[in-house]
Protein backbone atom coordinates (compact mmCIF):
# COMPACT_ATOMS: atom_id res chain seq x y z
CA UNK A 1 0.00 0.00 0.00
CA UNK A 2 1.22 3.69 -0.70
CA UNK A 3 0.94 5.77 1.96
CA UNK A 4 -0.09 9.28 0.88
CA UNK A 5 -0.20 12.98 2.55
CA UNK A 6 -2.05 12.84 4.78
CA UNK A 7 -3.87 16.08 4.26
CA UNK A 8 -4.45 15.28 0.77
CA UNK A 9 -5.52 11.43 0.81
CA UNK A 10 -5.86 10.14 4.52
CA UNK A 11 -3.95 7.07 5.09
CA UNK A 12 -6.65 4.55 5.99
CA UNK A 13 -3.92 2.32 8.05
CA UNK A 14 -3.48 5.57 9.75
CA UNK A 15 -6.96 6.77 10.61
CA UNK A 16 -7.89 3.52 11.23
CA UNK A 17 -5.26 3.27 13.79
CA UNK A 18 -6.34 6.34 15.32
CA UNK A 19 -9.99 6.62 15.45
CA UNK A 20 -10.62 2.83 15.78
CA UNK A 21 -8.21 1.84 18.41
CA UNK A 22 -6.77 5.17 19.58
CA UNK A 23 -3.04 4.51 18.80
CA UNK A 24 -1.64 7.35 17.31
CA UNK A 25 0.68 5.22 14.88
CA UNK A 26 1.52 1.73 14.05
CA UNK A 27 5.11 0.23 14.83
CA UNK A 28 6.90 -0.34 11.47
CA UNK A 29 6.57 -4.51 11.74
CA UNK A 30 3.14 -3.90 12.48
CA UNK A 31 2.99 -1.42 9.28
CA UNK A 32 4.28 -4.12 7.42
CA UNK A 33 2.28 -6.97 8.10
CA UNK A 34 -0.74 -4.81 7.71
CA UNK A 35 0.45 -3.63 4.64
CA UNK A 36 0.73 -7.05 3.23
CA UNK A 37 -2.52 -8.58 4.27
CA UNK A 38 -4.54 -5.33 2.49
CA UNK A 39 -2.08 -5.61 -0.54
CA UNK A 40 -3.34 -9.35 -1.09
CA UNK A 41 -6.72 -8.78 -0.25
CA UNK A 42 -7.75 -5.36 -1.65
CA UNK A 43 -5.98 -6.16 -5.14
CA UNK A 44 -7.37 -8.75 -7.43
CA UNK A 45 -9.15 -8.94 -10.91
CA UNK A 46 -12.71 -8.93 -9.55
CA UNK A 47 -14.89 -12.13 -10.96
CA UNK A 48 -11.69 -14.31 -12.35
CA UNK A 49 -10.22 -13.54 -8.74
CA UNK A 50 -6.66 -14.03 -9.88
CA UNK A 51 -4.22 -12.50 -7.42
CA UNK A 52 -1.06 -12.75 -5.52
CA UNK A 53 -2.19 -14.64 -2.22
CA UNK A 54 -0.71 -13.89 0.77
CA UNK A 55 0.64 -16.84 3.05
CA UNK A 56 2.47 -15.24 6.13
CA UNK A 57 4.35 -16.17 9.66
CA UNK A 58 4.66 -13.30 11.37
CA UNK A 59 6.51 -13.84 14.71
CA UNK A 60 6.68 -10.45 16.97
CA UNK A 61 7.58 -10.62 20.78
CA UNK A 62 5.17 -10.51 23.25
CA UNK A 63 3.60 -7.02 23.46
CA UNK A 64 4.18 -6.19 19.86
CA UNK A 65 0.84 -5.60 19.06
CA UNK A 66 0.19 -9.29 17.24
CA UNK A 67 -3.19 -8.26 17.30
CA UNK A 68 -3.90 -4.68 15.36
CA UNK A 69 -1.58 -6.57 12.64
CA UNK A 70 -5.20 -8.73 12.25
CA UNK A 71 -8.01 -6.51 13.51
CA UNK A 72 -6.89 -3.27 11.66
CA UNK A 73 -6.92 -5.09 8.26
CA UNK A 74 -10.15 -7.41 9.04
CA UNK A 75 -11.92 -3.69 9.91
CA UNK A 76 -10.88 -2.79 6.45
CA UNK A 77 -11.34 -5.64 4.57
CA UNK A 78 -14.84 -5.94 2.70
CA UNK A 79 -16.00 -9.80 3.29
CA UNK A 80 -15.28 -12.25 6.14
CA UNK A 81 -12.75 -12.56 8.32
CA UNK A 82 -12.27 -15.46 10.47
CA UNK A 83 -9.45 -15.82 13.77
CA UNK A 84 -8.37 -19.17 15.16
CA UNK A 85 -7.83 -19.16 18.52
CA UNK A 86 -6.06 -22.88 20.68
CA UNK A 87 -8.03 -21.12 23.99
CA UNK A 88 -11.32 -19.87 25.50
CA UNK A 89 -9.35 -17.10 27.48
CA UNK A 90 -7.40 -16.24 24.27
CA UNK A 91 -10.84 -15.76 22.48
CA UNK A 92 -12.34 -14.02 25.03
CA UNK A 93 -9.59 -11.38 25.53
CA UNK A 94 -9.63 -10.81 22.18
CA UNK A 95 -13.21 -10.29 21.40
CA UNK A 96 -13.27 -8.12 24.59
CA UNK A 97 -10.47 -5.69 22.91
CA UNK A 98 -12.82 -5.48 19.62
CA UNK A 99 -15.98 -4.83 21.48
CA UNK A 100 -14.28 -1.82 22.89
CA UNK A 101 -13.15 -0.71 19.50
CA UNK A 102 -16.79 -1.00 18.68
CA UNK A 103 -15.99 -3.60 16.08
CA UNK A 104 -18.73 -5.93 15.52
CA UNK A 105 -17.97 -9.54 15.56
CA UNK A 106 -19.48 -13.13 16.90
CA UNK A 107 -17.88 -16.05 18.81
CA UNK A 108 -18.57 -19.69 17.83
CA UNK A 109 -17.38 -22.00 20.39
CA UNK A 110 -18.76 -25.41 21.89
CA UNK A 111 -21.81 -24.70 24.15
CA UNK A 112 -23.96 -22.49 22.35
CA UNK A 113 -27.82 -23.10 22.47
CA UNK A 114 -30.01 -23.26 19.27
CA UNK A 115 -31.18 -19.76 19.36
CA UNK A 116 -27.17 -18.48 20.06
CA UNK A 117 -26.11 -20.28 16.62
CA UNK A 118 -29.42 -19.28 15.05
CA UNK A 119 -28.58 -15.25 15.48
CA UNK A 120 -24.90 -16.11 15.13
CA UNK A 121 -25.15 -17.42 11.55
CA UNK A 122 -28.31 -15.32 10.85
CA UNK A 123 -25.57 -12.34 11.54
CA UNK A 124 -22.62 -14.13 9.01
CA UNK A 125 -24.92 -15.34 6.39
CA UNK A 126 -26.94 -11.24 6.39
CA UNK A 127 -22.91 -9.70 6.22
CA UNK A 128 -23.95 -7.64 9.55
CA UNK A 129 -20.90 -8.71 11.22
CA UNK A 130 -17.43 -9.76 8.97
CA UNK A 131 -15.42 -11.09 11.98
CA UNK A 132 -15.96 -14.55 13.03
CA UNK A 133 -13.65 -15.75 16.55
CA UNK A 134 -13.22 -19.76 16.64
CA UNK A 135 -11.33 -22.61 18.22
CA UNK A 136 -9.78 -25.11 15.45
CA UNK A 137 -11.71 -27.80 16.45
CA UNK A 138 -15.25 -25.99 15.98
CA UNK A 139 -14.38 -25.03 12.41
CA UNK A 140 -13.29 -28.47 11.46
CA UNK A 141 -16.58 -29.46 11.92
CA UNK A 142 -17.83 -30.78 8.71
CA UNK A 143 -20.88 -28.64 8.45
CA UNK A 144 -19.69 -25.47 9.94
CA UNK A 145 -16.91 -25.62 7.65
CA UNK A 146 -19.26 -26.37 4.69
CA UNK A 147 -21.08 -23.21 5.56
CA UNK A 148 -18.45 -21.10 6.04
CA UNK A 149 -16.83 -22.29 2.92
CA UNK A 150 -20.18 -20.71 0.91
CA UNK A 151 -19.17 -17.36 2.72
CA UNK A 152 -15.98 -17.43 1.10
CA UNK A 153 -13.86 -16.44 3.81
CA UNK A 154 -10.92 -13.35 2.81
CA UNK A 155 -8.69 -13.32 5.38
CA UNK A 156 -7.77 -16.22 7.98
CA UNK A 157 -5.82 -15.73 10.75
CA UNK A 158 -3.92 -18.01 13.32
CA UNK A 159 -3.06 -16.74 16.62
CA UNK A 160 -0.63 -18.63 18.19
CA UNK A 161 0.47 -20.38 15.41
CA UNK A 162 3.21 -21.79 17.57
CA UNK A 163 0.51 -24.48 18.59
CA UNK A 164 0.06 -26.09 15.22
CA UNK A 165 3.03 -28.14 16.07
CA UNK A 166 3.51 -28.45 19.61
CA UNK A 167 -0.32 -29.43 21.04
CA UNK A 168 -1.67 -30.80 17.03
CA UNK A 169 1.15 -33.21 17.25
CA UNK A 170 0.12 -34.60 20.58
CA UNK A 171 -2.88 -33.91 22.40
CA UNK A 172 -5.21 -31.14 20.10
CA UNK A 173 -5.11 -32.90 16.52
CA UNK A 174 -7.73 -30.15 15.86
CA UNK A 175 -4.43 -27.44 15.72
CA UNK A 176 -2.20 -29.63 13.54
CA UNK A 177 -5.45 -30.33 10.93
CA UNK A 178 -5.61 -26.49 10.14
CA UNK A 179 -3.84 -27.01 6.82
CA UNK A 180 -6.85 -28.31 5.46
CA UNK A 181 -9.04 -24.93 6.01
CA UNK A 182 -6.58 -23.01 3.95
CA UNK A 183 -6.59 -25.33 1.26
CA UNK A 184 -10.52 -25.57 1.08
CA UNK A 185 -11.54 -22.14 1.73
CA UNK A 186 -8.34 -20.86 -0.02
CA UNK A 187 -8.76 -17.20 1.10
CA UNK A 188 -6.72 -14.50 -0.16
CA UNK A 189 -4.53 -13.56 2.63
CA UNK A 190 -3.68 -16.51 5.49
CA UNK A 191 -1.50 -15.22 8.68
CA UNK A 192 0.00 -17.38 11.10
CA UNK A 193 0.87 -15.15 14.17
CA UNK A 194 3.04 -16.06 17.34
CA UNK A 195 5.64 -14.59 19.50
CA UNK A 196 8.01 -17.82 19.54
CA UNK A 197 8.52 -19.97 16.30
CA UNK A 198 12.23 -21.03 16.04
CA UNK A 199 13.38 -22.33 11.99
CA UNK A 200 12.33 -25.77 12.87
CA UNK A 201 8.81 -24.79 14.38
CA UNK A 202 8.66 -22.71 10.84
CA UNK A 203 9.42 -25.42 8.51
CA UNK A 204 7.35 -27.82 10.53
CA UNK A 205 4.47 -25.00 9.65
CA UNK A 206 5.10 -24.94 6.19
CA UNK A 207 3.84 -28.65 6.16
CA UNK A 208 0.93 -28.59 8.55
CA UNK A 209 -0.45 -25.94 7.34
CA UNK A 210 0.33 -24.25 4.20
CA UNK A 211 0.61 -27.80 3.03
CA UNK A 212 4.20 -27.49 1.54
CA UNK A 213 3.77 -24.08 0.19
CA UNK A 214 6.18 -21.91 1.59
CA UNK A 215 5.41 -18.71 3.16
CA UNK A 216 6.89 -15.72 3.83
CA UNK A 217 8.58 -14.67 6.83
CA UNK A 218 7.99 -11.22 9.08
CA UNK A 219 10.48 -12.06 11.83
CA UNK A 220 11.16 -9.72 14.85
CA UNK A 221 13.61 -10.12 17.52
CA UNK A 222 11.55 -11.71 20.00
CA UNK A 223 13.63 -10.66 22.77
CA UNK A 224 12.33 -8.73 25.94
CA UNK A 225 14.85 -7.07 27.92
CA UNK A 226 12.71 -5.88 30.45
CA UNK A 227 12.35 -9.59 31.71
CA UNK A 228 15.11 -10.33 33.67
CA UNK A 229 15.45 -14.43 33.74
CA UNK A 230 16.73 -16.69 36.52
CA UNK A 231 16.58 -20.45 37.08
CA UNK A 232 16.69 -22.31 40.24
CA UNK A 233 17.19 -25.79 41.13
CA UNK A 234 15.65 -26.83 44.41
CA UNK A 235 15.09 -30.05 46.28
CA UNK A 236 11.51 -28.64 47.68
CA UNK A 237 9.14 -27.32 45.20
CA UNK A 238 6.45 -26.00 47.50
CA UNK A 239 9.08 -24.25 49.62
CA UNK A 240 10.95 -22.30 46.75
CA UNK A 241 7.40 -21.35 45.58
CA UNK A 242 6.27 -20.59 48.87
CA UNK A 243 9.25 -18.40 49.54
CA UNK A 244 9.38 -16.63 45.90
CA UNK A 245 5.74 -15.69 46.15
CA UNK A 246 5.97 -13.73 49.28
CA UNK A 247 9.19 -11.61 48.47
CA UNK A 248 8.31 -11.15 44.70
CA UNK A 249 6.29 -8.46 42.93
CA UNK A 250 2.55 -9.54 42.27
CA UNK A 251 0.65 -9.59 39.76
CA UNK A 252 2.23 -13.00 40.07
CA UNK A 253 1.56 -16.30 37.67
CA UNK A 254 2.69 -19.63 38.53
CA UNK A 255 2.81 -21.97 35.36
CA UNK A 256 2.52 -25.57 36.10
CA UNK A 257 2.14 -28.30 33.69
CA UNK A 258 -0.81 -30.53 34.98
CA UNK A 259 -4.33 -28.97 36.69
CA UNK A 260 -3.56 -31.34 39.63
CA UNK A 261 0.01 -29.46 39.80
CA UNK A 262 -1.65 -26.01 40.09
CA UNK A 263 -4.49 -26.70 42.40
CA UNK A 264 -2.30 -28.01 44.64
CA UNK A 265 0.01 -24.91 44.08
CA UNK A 266 -2.99 -23.01 45.05
CA UNK A 267 -4.36 -24.60 47.58
CA UNK A 268 -0.65 -24.86 49.60
CA UNK A 269 -0.65 -20.95 48.63
CA UNK A 270 -3.56 -19.95 50.04
CA UNK A 271 -3.09 -22.18 53.42
CA UNK A 272 -0.12 -20.92 53.84
CA UNK A 273 -0.10 -17.16 53.16
CA UNK A 274 -3.82 -17.10 54.09
CA UNK A 275 -4.70 -14.81 51.54
CA UNK A 276 -7.89 -15.16 49.30
CA UNK A 277 -5.78 -13.36 46.44
CA UNK A 278 -4.65 -16.69 45.44
CA UNK A 279 -6.88 -18.72 42.63
CA UNK A 280 -5.98 -21.76 40.26
CA UNK A 281 -6.97 -21.68 36.81
CA UNK A 282 -7.13 -24.04 33.98
CA UNK A 283 -9.32 -26.32 30.92
CA UNK A 284 -11.58 -28.39 33.21
CA UNK A 285 -13.21 -25.34 35.19
CA UNK A 286 -16.50 -24.27 34.03
CA UNK A 287 -16.24 -20.96 31.19
CA UNK A 288 -18.77 -19.33 33.74
CA UNK A 289 -16.08 -19.78 36.16
CA UNK A 290 -13.16 -18.85 33.85
CA UNK A 291 -14.61 -15.76 33.26
CA UNK A 292 -15.01 -14.81 36.84
CA UNK A 293 -11.28 -15.63 37.24
CA UNK A 294 -10.05 -14.03 34.08
CA UNK A 295 -11.98 -10.78 35.18
CA UNK A 296 -10.60 -11.15 38.85
CA UNK A 297 -6.81 -11.20 37.53
CA UNK A 298 -7.45 -8.56 34.94
CA UNK A 299 -8.28 -6.19 37.57
CA UNK A 300 -6.25 -7.34 40.02
CA UNK A 301 -3.13 -5.70 41.41
CA UNK A 302 -2.19 -8.13 44.22
CA UNK A 303 -3.33 -11.43 42.63
CA UNK A 304 -1.92 -14.53 42.40
CA UNK A 305 -3.07 -17.10 39.61
CA UNK A 306 -2.02 -20.54 39.45
CA UNK A 307 -2.22 -21.51 35.97
CA UNK A 308 -1.84 -24.29 33.32
CA UNK A 309 -1.04 -22.71 29.11
CA UNK A 310 -4.97 -22.71 29.32
CA UNK A 311 -4.08 -19.40 30.71
CA UNK A 312 -1.69 -16.64 29.28
CA UNK A 313 -1.49 -16.50 25.59
CA UNK A 314 -2.46 -13.24 23.95
CA UNK A 315 -4.00 -12.12 27.59
CA UNK A 316 -3.60 -8.99 27.91
CA UNK A 317 -2.88 -8.17 31.48
CA UNK A 318 0.09 -5.35 31.40
CA UNK A 319 1.30 -5.45 34.84
CA UNK A 320 2.29 -8.82 35.41
CA UNK A 321 5.48 -8.26 37.77
CA UNK A 322 6.52 -11.90 37.91
CA UNK A 323 6.38 -15.37 36.11
CA UNK A 324 6.98 -18.68 38.12
CA UNK A 325 7.23 -22.02 36.58
CA UNK A 326 6.69 -25.20 38.60
CA UNK A 327 9.02 -26.90 36.38
CA UNK A 328 10.73 -27.05 32.76
CA UNK A 329 8.16 -27.10 30.09
CA UNK A 330 9.00 -29.11 27.25
CA UNK A 331 10.68 -26.37 25.03
CA UNK A 332 11.51 -22.95 25.20
CA UNK A 333 8.88 -21.87 22.70
CA UNK A 334 6.80 -22.61 25.78
CA UNK A 335 8.91 -20.85 27.90
CA UNK A 336 9.10 -17.64 26.20
CA UNK A 337 5.33 -17.66 25.60
CA UNK A 338 5.01 -18.35 29.30
CA UNK A 339 7.30 -16.00 30.85
CA UNK A 340 6.34 -13.42 28.25
CA UNK A 341 3.19 -12.67 30.26
CA UNK A 342 5.06 -10.63 32.35
CA UNK A 343 6.05 -6.79 31.75
CA UNK A 344 3.42 -6.16 28.99
CA UNK A 345 3.68 -2.70 30.30
CA UNK A 346 7.41 -2.57 30.06
CA UNK A 347 7.94 -1.42 33.14
CA UNK A 348 10.34 -4.72 34.12
CA UNK A 349 9.39 -7.98 35.60
CA UNK A 350 10.85 -11.10 36.34
CA UNK A 351 10.71 -15.04 35.44
CA UNK A 352 11.85 -17.57 37.76
CA UNK A 353 11.99 -21.53 36.53
CA UNK A 354 11.95 -23.76 39.39
CA UNK A 355 13.33 -27.11 38.80
CA UNK A 356 14.94 -30.72 40.89
CA UNK A 357 16.90 -32.71 39.61
CA UNK A 358 13.98 -35.45 39.01
CA UNK A 359 12.80 -33.12 36.25
CA UNK A 360 15.46 -33.08 34.36
CA UNK A 361 15.01 -37.10 34.28
CA UNK A 362 11.46 -36.81 33.45
CA UNK A 363 12.29 -33.81 30.62
CA UNK A 364 15.07 -36.33 28.93
CA UNK A 365 12.60 -39.30 29.00
CA UNK A 366 9.67 -37.56 27.43
CA UNK A 367 7.86 -39.50 24.73
CA UNK A 368 5.45 -37.76 22.45
CA UNK A 369 2.63 -39.71 21.06
CA UNK A 370 2.90 -38.59 17.67
CA UNK A 371 0.77 -39.44 14.56
CA UNK A 372 1.08 -37.04 11.85
CA UNK A 373 3.98 -38.17 9.25
CA UNK A 374 6.60 -37.92 9.05
CA UNK A 375 6.95 -39.30 12.27
CA UNK A 376 10.58 -39.58 12.38
CA UNK A 377 11.37 -35.93 11.33
CA UNK A 378 8.45 -34.78 13.40
CA UNK A 379 10.63 -36.83 16.99
CA UNK A 380 13.70 -34.70 15.82
CA UNK A 381 11.95 -31.41 15.62
CA UNK A 382 10.65 -32.53 19.77
CA UNK A 383 14.02 -33.96 20.98
CA UNK A 384 15.76 -30.82 19.74
CA UNK A 385 13.65 -28.44 21.69
CA UNK A 386 13.84 -30.71 24.37
CA UNK A 387 17.25 -30.66 24.32
CA UNK A 388 17.39 -26.19 23.54
CA UNK A 389 15.39 -26.41 27.50
CA UNK A 390 17.58 -28.94 29.07
CA UNK A 391 20.52 -26.94 28.33
CA UNK A 392 18.47 -23.85 29.50
CA UNK A 393 17.73 -25.64 32.74
CA UNK A 394 21.33 -26.83 33.50
CA UNK A 395 23.88 -24.49 32.63
CA UNK A 396 25.46 -21.68 34.90
CA UNK A 397 28.39 -20.60 32.56
CA UNK A 398 26.30 -19.10 29.52
CA UNK A 399 23.90 -16.37 29.20
CA UNK A 400 20.07 -17.61 30.14
CA UNK A 401 18.82 -14.49 27.11
CA UNK A 402 21.17 -15.45 24.65
CA UNK A 403 20.30 -19.85 25.23
CA UNK A 404 16.47 -18.51 24.97
CA UNK A 405 17.11 -16.87 21.51
CA UNK A 406 19.51 -19.02 20.13
CA UNK A 407 17.58 -21.63 20.75
CA UNK A 408 15.05 -19.89 18.04
CA UNK A 409 17.73 -19.29 15.75
CA UNK A 410 18.29 -15.51 17.13
CA UNK A 411 22.13 -14.29 17.41
CA UNK A 412 22.02 -12.28 19.95
CA UNK A 413 25.00 -11.40 22.51
CA UNK A 414 23.42 -8.59 24.46
CA UNK A 415 21.80 -9.59 28.03
CA UNK A 416 19.99 -6.85 30.01
CA UNK A 417 19.24 -9.50 33.22
CA UNK A 418 19.58 -13.02 34.47
CA UNK A 419 21.18 -15.13 37.21
CA UNK A 420 24.36 -16.10 35.01
CA UNK A 421 25.42 -12.61 33.77
CA UNK A 422 24.15 -10.77 37.24
CA UNK A 423 26.97 -13.85 38.73
CA UNK A 424 24.47 -14.98 40.98
CA UNK A 425 23.56 -18.83 39.42
CA UNK A 426 22.90 -21.62 41.82
CA UNK A 427 24.81 -24.44 40.58
CA UNK A 428 22.65 -27.11 43.05
CA UNK A 429 20.24 -26.48 45.54
CA UNK A 430 21.42 -24.90 48.41
CA UNK A 431 19.58 -27.10 51.13
CA UNK A 432 21.39 -29.79 49.65
CA UNK A 433 25.08 -29.25 51.29
CA UNK A 434 23.12 -28.40 54.59
CA UNK A 435 21.39 -31.59 54.41
CA UNK A 436 24.09 -33.77 53.57
CA UNK A 437 26.45 -31.71 56.26
CA UNK A 438 23.95 -32.61 58.97
CA UNK A 439 24.07 -36.41 57.92
CA UNK A 440 27.79 -36.47 58.21
CA UNK A 441 27.89 -34.83 61.77
CA UNK A 442 25.60 -37.01 62.99
CA UNK A 443 27.01 -40.37 61.50
CA UNK A 444 24.08 -41.48 59.74
CA UNK A 445 21.83 -41.72 63.38
CA UNK A 446 18.23 -40.32 62.00
CA UNK A 447 15.82 -41.52 60.08
CA UNK A 448 13.53 -39.66 57.82
CA UNK A 449 10.98 -37.92 59.40
CA UNK A 450 13.41 -37.42 62.39
CA UNK A 451 15.78 -36.21 60.76
CA UNK A 452 13.07 -33.93 58.86
CA UNK A 453 12.36 -32.75 62.53
CA UNK A 454 16.37 -31.76 63.85
CA UNK A 455 16.55 -30.16 60.34
CA UNK A 456 13.63 -27.69 60.96
CA UNK A 457 14.07 -27.11 64.53
CA UNK A 458 11.27 -28.64 66.28
CA UNK A 459 11.31 -29.05 69.94
CA UNK A 460 8.64 -31.89 70.38
CA UNK A 461 9.06 -34.28 73.11
CA UNK A 462 10.54 -37.38 70.89
CA UNK A 463 13.61 -34.11 69.72
CA UNK A 464 13.70 -32.84 73.49
CA UNK A 465 13.90 -36.39 75.62
CA UNK A 466 17.11 -37.76 73.96
CA UNK A 467 18.65 -34.33 73.99
CA UNK A 468 18.56 -34.47 70.18
CA UNK A 469 17.93 -30.46 69.98
CA UNK A 470 21.47 -29.98 70.84
CA UNK A 471 23.07 -32.27 68.03
CA UNK A 472 24.87 -30.29 65.70
CA UNK A 473 22.79 -29.37 62.58
CA UNK A 474 19.59 -28.71 64.59
CA UNK A 475 17.66 -25.53 62.73
CA UNK A 476 19.65 -26.21 59.69
CA UNK A 477 16.37 -26.01 57.93
CA UNK A 478 14.53 -23.32 60.28
CA UNK A 479 11.77 -21.85 59.15
CA UNK A 480 10.58 -24.40 56.60
CA UNK A 481 7.82 -26.46 57.01
CA UNK A 482 7.86 -30.24 58.22
CA UNK A 483 6.47 -31.52 54.70
CA UNK A 484 8.94 -29.42 52.92
CA UNK A 485 11.99 -30.69 54.30
CA UNK A 486 10.16 -34.50 53.93
CA UNK A 487 10.22 -33.60 50.07
CA UNK A 488 13.77 -32.55 49.87
CA UNK A 489 15.29 -35.83 51.71
CA UNK A 490 13.20 -38.24 49.81
CA UNK A 491 14.17 -36.38 46.32
CA UNK A 492 18.08 -36.54 47.67
CA UNK A 493 16.98 -40.19 48.04
CA UNK A 494 15.13 -40.83 44.75
CA UNK A 495 18.60 -39.12 42.70
CA UNK A 496 20.84 -41.40 44.57
CA UNK A 497 22.51 -38.61 46.45
CA UNK A 498 20.67 -40.53 50.10
CA UNK A 499 20.82 -44.14 50.95
CA UNK A 500 19.52 -46.31 53.99
CA UNK A 501 21.19 -48.47 55.61
CA UNK A 502 17.93 -51.03 55.87
CA UNK A 503 15.17 -51.37 53.22
CA UNK A 504 12.05 -49.52 53.96
CA UNK A 505 11.14 -46.62 55.67
CA UNK A 506 12.74 -47.40 58.90
CA UNK A 507 16.01 -47.65 57.22
CA UNK A 508 18.59 -44.94 58.37
CA UNK A 509 19.80 -42.14 55.92
CA UNK A 510 23.36 -42.21 54.97
CA UNK A 511 25.04 -40.04 52.30
CA UNK A 512 26.62 -42.14 49.31
CA UNK A 513 30.03 -40.46 48.61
Amino acid sequence: MQVSDENENPDPVLTTCREIFGIPYPFPWQRLIIASVLDAVLTGTGETEEYEKLRQIAVLPTGAGKSLCWMLPAVLIEGLTIAVFPLLSLMADQKRRLDEAGINSVTLQGGLNRDEKTQLWSALESHQVKILLANPEILLSSDVSRRLELLKPRFLVIDETHTVTQWGESFRPACGELGSLVECWNPKAVLALTATAGPQIRERLTHLLFNGEKPTEALANPDRPEIHYGVLPVLSRNHTLERLVRTEAHPLIVFGSTRSSVERAARMLRNRLASPEIRFYHAGLSREEKARLEKWFMNSTNGVLCATCAYGMGVDKKNIRTVIHLAPPASTEAYLQESGRASRDGKGAKAWLIWTPEDLNNLEDLRSSLTIEPAAKTETVVRSRRIAMIRYVSSTDRCRRVMLLNALGIDNQDCSGCDVCGGEPWKTAPEEKIILKVIRWNRGRFRKGKLARILIGRRTAEIRRPGLDTVRGFGALAGWELEDAEEAISVLCRIGKLGCRKFGPAGKLRPFR
